[in-house]
């Protein structure tokens, strides 16, 4: 029987016998779903609408049995799921996750530590300086490098940001934002999260400087240096210069040696964004991409992308340590406050500064969030479990497979590359000999259809995205489950489907 609200039942004997219940019942349903991922549809038939009202209803006056609720989701819920997991899903950064990581995120969720205060999570507070220490070296950051998990890239991309800020215009924490603007640059492949940044930090969206790309869509960097040179000539505070490190379209890497250079000759903060990309430096093969990453004051990095831990987790790399995070958001709430840190004194005199390597870290003081899922646990046992040649195997063997989808459809004729693979993202138009003429925007709605009739059929899914302005095809190879007969598989479904789409939207021969 579950643990009910009884006196007599709320017993620690009590809750290891339900965990003991729950934790059978909770093991065969994930074995069993992860057993189908290779036959599932990868998408739903069923629409919104159907969806709310199978969960339609009052709150419950008596609570069930949770091993039937857990029956239920089955039922209702994981059924209808987008399987992101399934080795024929070719859609967003959403990858299968690890099983460790997985059951280690369960133990979290047991111990239900808040890992903003040391008091409150001590191991927590270690695991997570450990992982950063590893995500660090793997980044070339020397020895005094620190940073913080965070909830993902938009949460670290905003915290490098407010660095960013702060070193440009060191008042306006206190006193705000004052004076000529501030400019933020970054090309226009970059990711909406900086829109948001800017905006929530006061900066305005309108001095977010969006820089053209090339033809791999890569950010131009005389481009970047003119606009840097207008801005200051205008009178303006240019602050802060974003790289890409595997853009969300295209998967593009910005040349990172040279924007450190740009930043460095204006004195700008230079921040990476590799919430995707980073984990190219566990491949030797790969890593040169990377160059020059080392030299940004700050790096974003998901392991919930390219690292396959669960959803969330993120982080916020500082190449300067903790004390520029501290910096930008320390406090000391009072019931908080009764650790040894920069701010106390003992009787013997003044206590030396928390943070990494010389007391406890409070990592509440070293981002915006009060309450902190102790991610730790699960990045730790995903970087432990498969070491860096586990992940350098995996890495490879994605960009060999989207290579091999790239040229597979270039062979088929029709299909047209729009850039070039850099990381494990291709995107492709369908452009058939006897729709190229065709407006441009029925060849748009063209790519729509083709990707409907892919995403309904079940069979796989791919998403799309505008570049230069037209749609195309975005496909990435995400999951370690993925083969190369699944990339086959995606190729003939493609090629199959292609000419229906056609006729869906009038631009058949």
């Amino acid at each position: 029987m579950h643990v009910s609200m009884d006196d007599d039942d709320l017993t620690a004997a009590a809750l290891a016998a339900e965990h003991l219940r729950l934790g059978a019942a909770a093991t065969r349903l994930v074995a069993d779903y992860a057993a189908r991922l290779d036959t599932l549809p990868v998408c739903s038939a069923a629409t919104a609408a159907d969806l709310c009202r199978r969960f339609a209803g009052p709150l419950p006056e008596r609570g069930a049995d949770p091993v039937e609720l857990l029956d239920a989701l089955a039922r209702d819920a994981v059924a209808d799921a987008t399987h992101i997991s399934s080795p024929r899903y070719f859609g967003l950064f959403n990858p299968a996750p690890l099983p460790v990581a997985v059951w280690t995120d369960a133990l979290c969720s047991a111990l239900n530590q808040n890992a903003a205060a040391w008091r409150q999570s001590p191991t927590a507070t270690a695991l997570e300086e450990q992982v950063l220490r590893w995500l660090c070296d793997l980044l070339g950051y020397g020895d005094g490098a620190s940073g913080t998990l965070t909830s993902g890239g938009s949460e670290a991309n905003l915290i490098a940001l407010k660095c960013a800020r702060d070193a440009a215009a060191g008042a306006a924490a206190t006193a705000g934002l004052g004076g000529a603007p501030l400019r933020v640059y970054a090309s226009e492949q970059a990711h909406f999260s900086l829109v948001k940044g800017v905006d929530v930090l006061g900066v305005g969206r309108d001095n977010l400087r969006r820089v053209g790309t090339d033809a791999r869509f890569r950010v131009r960097v005389a481009e970047l240096r003119a606009a840097v040179e207008r801005d200051l000539a205008a009178g303006l505070r240019p602050a802060c210069v974003v790289g890409v490190a595997g853009t969300t379209s295209t998967g593009a890497v910005d040349p990172l040696e040279d924007l450190a250079e740009v930043a460095a000759e204006y004195g700008l903060w230079f921040h990476v964004d590799a919430a995707y990309g980073g984990a190219l430096a566990f491949s030797p093969e790969h890593r040169g991409l990377l160059r020059g990453v080392a030299r940004a004051d700050s790096a974003t990095l998901d392991p919930h992308k390219w690292m396959f831990v669960p959803f969330s987790c993120g982080a916020l790399l500082t190449c300067d340590g903790a004390r520029v995070l501290r910096d930008a958001f320390d406090t000391s709430p009072e019931y908080l406050d009764d650790r040894r840190g920069h701010d106390r004194r003992d009787d013997d005199g003044p206590v030396a500064e928390g943070g990494p390597g010389d007391g406890p870290t409070d990592f509440f003081r070293l981002g915006q969030l009060g309450t902190r899922r102790a991610n730790a646990f699960k990045l730790w046992a995903a970087l432990a479990g498969l070491g860096r040649d586990g992940y350098r195997r995996i890495v490879e063997r994605q960009v060999d497979l989207t290579r091999y989808l790239a040229a597979e459809l270039a062979a088929a004729d029709d299909f047209e590359p729009v850039g070039d693979v850099q990381t494990a993202v291709c995107c492709v138009r369908y452009l058939p000999r006897a729709v190229r003429g065709a407006p441009a925007g029925t060849l748009d709605a063209l790519q729509r259809a083709l990707q409907q009739r892919v995403e309904r059929g079940g069979q796989a899914w791919v998403a799309t995205t505008v570049l230069d302005g037209r749609r195309a095809l975005r496909i990435n190879v995400n999951g370690f489950l993925t083969r190369r007969a699944h990339v086959a598989e995606l190729v003939a479904l493609l090629r199959a489907q292609g000419p229906r789409a056609a006729a869906d939207v009038g631009a058949g021969p």
